[in-house]
């Protein structure tokens, strides 16, 4: 867990630099592209990678809330990573987001193991605000879901490709694959879980809650500097993303809180 975490740390921060200082990076993509890998790569060099150190270095001394926290970092590397490895036209950091990639994958995989499930479910479920967060795992992730699916629907219907993929000059939407493929399904199944109090749903509670924290306030950058290179500044948007990732956190600070002594 140390030296993956410092070894995924030292590759993102790369790629962030690189991203923000170095113009051949973006090079080949599209206006609308380029400021949203600027807006990501922004997040991923101040707050994420501060964020996977601190968790991963807590984490391995024995902490299991920083292991969670851990994980859900990991899981929106994963997510971003994913669209960095298809999504961005090949440059020469190609080999380092298959890397970064690589390596958040098998460190996720092969650490899942040591998540002792009925531990947390003993420590945090009494009192663990599950209805709470199952019931904010819906209202985020059926909205999103009809959402994304209503834009690719129509295009469908009408025989088309969407505005959003052709802006992007993508092959697919890559977000939202990601969303109706594997994360808003994620979060439909933990929140069950956590209605009917299984063991199972507790520990990827709180690993969701820290990814849509940090996913939240890469929305807020995004939607920020897409405003300021000219595709409008929107600022209800803005404050809504970013009452979102100060809920979520709030959230997570209230479910390791709330933890039965000696459960």
């Amino acid at each position: 867990m140390l030296w993956s975490t410092i070894a995924i740390a030292l590759l993102v921060a790369v790629t962030a630099v690189a991203g923000l200082y170095w113009p051949a990076t973006y090079a080949r993509e599209t206006p609308y592209s380029r400021a949203g890998g600027y807006a990501s790569d922004l997040v991923d060099l101040l707050l994420v990678v501060p964020v996977l150190l601190i968790s991963g270095i807590t984490g391995y001394r024995g902490s299991l809330p920083a292991r969670l926290v851990w994980l859900g970092t990991q899981g929106y590397l994963l997510y971003n990573f994913v669209i960095y490895a298809f999504g961005v036209h090949f440059n020469a950091l190609f080999l380092v987001y298959l890397a970064t990639l690589s390596l958040c994958l098998y460190a996720t995989v092969f650490s899942l193991p040591f998540i002792p499930l009925e531990q947390i479910a003993q420590a945090y479920g009494p009192l663990a605000p599950r209805k709470t967060i199952g019931i904010v795992f819906f209202v985020l992730a059926i909205p999103t879901a009809v959402f994304d699916l209503r834009d690719d629907i129509a295009a469908i219907l009408a025989g088309r490709v969407p505005q959003d993929v052709i802006v992007a000059n993508q092959p697919v939407n890559f977000v939202h694959v990601l969303d109706l493929g594997f994360l808003l399904p994620a979060l439909c199944i933990t929140a069950i879980l956590l209605f009917r109090r299984k063991p199972a749903g507790y520990a990827p509670a709180p690993i969701f809650l820290s990814l849509l924290a940090i996913m939240s306030m890469e929305l807020v950058s995004i939607v920020t500097v897409m405003g300021r290179k000219g595709f409008g500044m929107n600022f209800p948007m803005i404050i809504s993303f970013a009452v979102l990732g100060v809920g979520f956190t709030i959230l997570l600070w209230f479910y390791f809180s709330l933890v039965r002594r000696g459960g």
